[in-house]
């Protein structure tokens, strides 16, 4: 992101409080910053909250802000940050995710596009699976696909319950660190209301 004429000027204004600043800051990075969030939810109404709760963040700490560092980075930072945050609310607050569908029952899955989306969600899921320990693997295969509990599994696999919560808890995190990095906003809510 091209940086914007006289940004350290304009960005020391703004940890002063001068909001003429942050309304210049805001006017500059607001269509690019509005284009990485789309990316990530694919919905233009989230990622355009999203973009206001980022630049509200950004009011609100202005006073930690060094005019002098790359300030794009550190507003893409605390943007990718609220992405992951708002990716685990909506997985775990029921009413959120209940209001969030409610925003997408305008797309109908019959689409193309939500065709190509759905088998690009089940491609991503199935690529992190390959890509586990055949340890891991085995374990989710056993607890999430064919819903044994941790002692069945430790039995089937001839280790303790501990190594079988372990193994869960290290694919989960590596499979959502995955989904987060390579996928979207809408396969990470998917597979955490899912697998949780």
């Amino acid at each position: 992101m091209e940086r914007m004429s006289m940004e350290e000027e304009v960005l020391l204004r703004m940890t002063q409080g001068d909001e003429s600043a942050f309304s210049a800051i805001y006017r500059h990075y607001h269509p690019s910053l509005y284009i990485y969030l789309l990316r990530f939810c694919k919905v233009p109404s989230l990622a355009e909250d999203l973009v206001h709760d980022v630049f509200l963040k950004i009011w609100e700490i202005r006073d930690r802000i060094n005019p002098q560092l790359y300030f794009s980075g550190y507003l893409y930072r605390i943007a990718r940050n609220h992405v992951i945050k708002t990716i685990t609310k909506l997985a775990s607050d029921g009413q959120m995710r209940v209001q969030f569908y409610q925003q997408l029952a305008g797309i109908d899955p019959e689409q193309p596009e939500e065709v190509v989306r759905t088998r690009e969600y089940e491609r991503l899921f199935e690529e992190a699976l390959s890509k586990l320990t055949s340890q891991r693997l085995k374990v989710f295969r056993l607890c999430r696909q064919e819903g044994k509990t941790y002692d069945e599994a430790a039995a089937i696999l001839g280790i303790s319950r501990n190594a079988v919560k372990k193994h869960m808890v290290l694919g989960m995190r590596f499979i959502e660190d995955y989904v987060y990095r390579h996928g979207d906003i809408l396969m990470a809510i998917w597979l955490v209301s899912t697998f949780s």
